[in-house]
């Protein structure tokens, strides 16, 4: 019976079962059983409890980066914004830029989520990425984006050309 075991049952367990020590006395199935459910659990319960614990600490990493989004919008809406001219041009600016300014990194996330080019961001100030970041923010540009333009109107020659 034991023979059998090794040859007709799970592949995933026939090298096993055939390099355990049969008893002289014959077994039953029942022990059989017993004896492969105590492998099936030394061999996968270890691996079962690895892949839980990576499963929590995924799940922990998207919510911490769910969070710090929620917390990059959330300072780039608090910072309000005021008229500053310089060298005949009109550009924004933060109030509290010195106080409270936005960390390079998550600038540089944002940025990256908005669609930007990225190469072209190495090496540019703080302030750049900021403005670019609230004209994303206000709508003005979007990188990509196509603006409809229209269509000049089918004159009757044109009819003519085309069919």
């Amino acid at each position: 019976m034991w023979r059998k075991l090794v040859r007709l049952g799970p592949q995933e367990y026939s090298s096993a079962l055939a390099i355990m020590k049969r008893d002289e006395t014959e077994e039953t199935v029942l022990d059989i059983v017993k004896k492969l459910r105590t492998y099936a659990d030394a061999v996968h319960g270890p691996t079962h409890a690895r892949i839980a614990a990576l499963e929590t600490q995924v799940r922990g990493l998207a919510d911490k980066m769910e969070e710090n989004h929620k917390e990059l919008k959330k300072d780039i809406l608090q910072i309000s914004t005021v008229q500053v001219r310089g060298s005949g041009t009109t550009r924004k600016r933060s109030l509290d830029r010195e106080e409270k300014s936005i960390p390079r990194a998550k600038l540089w996330s944002f940025l990256r989520e908005c669609g930007e080019n990225m190469k072209r961001w190495d090496g540019e100030s703080t302030d750049a990425m900021t403005q670019r970041l609230h004209e994303l923010l206000d709508g003005k540009t979007m990188r990509g984006s196509s603006s409809k333009k229209e269509a000049a109107p089918v004159t009757q020659g044109n009819k003519d050309n085309q069919a």
